[in-house]
């Protein structure tokens, strides 16, 4: 979902670098610091919030807060009523 207010907590002190988050991330919300050896979340209003990123840090370093009120679903189901 593009242009939403979704947020994603991390936590740099548990991080120890693996790049987990990163390879998870099949949007590219998450790009990587080489030099610092952490993860940067630069697109988090692109994410889809499937929390592959959260699940796949083994030290709970991420947490992904979806904002499912910015979201815009495009289909109408008044139709049905």
């Amino acid at each position: 979902m593009i242009n939403t207010k979704h947020v994603i907590n991390f936590n740099p002190e548990n991080c120890v670098g693996c790049k987990m988050c990163y390879k998870a991330c099949f949007i590219d919300v998450i790009s990587w610091d080489e030099e610092n050896k952490k993860p940067v979340f630069k697109y988090v209003s692109e994410c889809e919030h499937c929390n592959y990123c959260e699940v796949s840090c083994k030290r709970g370093c991420i947490e992904v807060i979806p904002d499912f009120a910015s979201q815009k679903f495009r289909q109408s189901f008044d139709i049905y009523r």
